[in-house]
């Protein structure tokens, strides 16, 4: 089974998308220093990190780019993801860009 899904999951956790932690840890990078290098706060690196929130594509590039990465080391890779998997995390990603859709309504100010 593959790191992104597993049986145990809490039904809530994130999915996890991409390796930042991991990467961070490697290349020795705090929260505070990623952060500061990208003009980010720390809770908003934090709430990456741990797969809660994930950044723009373009954020992803530029954090490459400052701890001198390549960018596909960001990511998890997807080649191993057993059908089951896939499907399932086909479920939850639709769920997540419907959550995110824009209706094209706007809030009417009263």
């Amino acid at each position: 089974m593959s790191k992104l899904i597993s049986s145990t999951k809490p039904k809530n956790a994130p999915i996890i998308m991409n390796r930042l932690a991991v990467v961070m840890k490697e290349s020795r990078i705090t929260n505070r220093a990623l952060a500061a290098a990208i003009g980010y706060e720390e809770a908003t690196v934090s709430k990456w990190v741990t797969n809660t929130v994930q950044p723009p594509l373009s954020t992803f590039f530029r954090i490459a780019l400052v701890i001198n990465r390549d960018l596909q080391d960001l990511f998890v890779s997807t080649k191993n993801i057993t059908p089951e998997e896939k499907e399932e995390l086909l479920q939850e990603l639709e769920i997540l860009a419907e959550q995110g859709k824009r209706t094209g309504k706007s809030k009417q100010k009263k």
